[in-house]
């Protein structure tokens, strides 16, 4: 769950306290102004194994990680608020829980009839 304080300008949800908690902001925020490409998105996913400079990307977090120990604990942090949020889902989503459940449906469409209808068309 997430909710918005401070007339609507502070988003509290548990992604941004992970975010604020191990530091994580600092390297978007550095990563953002160091960024010379408007379409790169190391900024917004730091921690992602993209193509694009991946190993600039954990360097520069390596190095960071030094003067920002906090960091250390991202990775840890983000697994346990995953279980957290599975477990949460579990017992509060709302729906069908199937493991075989699909959004696919199926119609037997008869040998007589032609599968779609002919488009009348209009004088006009």
């Amino acid at each position: 769950p997430s909710c918005w304080l401070c007339n609507q300008r502070c988003l509290c949800s548990a992604e941004s306290l992970l975010d604020y908690g191990t530091c994580l902001c600092c390297v978007k925020g550095l990563f953002y102004h160091c960024s010379t490409d408007d379409e790169d998105n190391c900024a917004d996913e730091p921690c992602s194994c993209g193509p694009s400079s991946c190993f600039v990307r954990w360097a520069a977090m390596s190095l960071i990680s030094l003067f920002l120990p906090c960091l250390c604990c991202y990775l840890p942090t983000r697994g346990c608020l995953r279980l957290c949020q599975q477990g949460y889902d579990s017992l509060r989503r709302p729906g069908c829980r199937c493991k075989r459940h699909t959004n696919t449906v199926c119609r037997k469409i008869s040998s007589g009839s032609a599968p779609f209808p002919k488009a009348q068309e209009k004088s006009v």
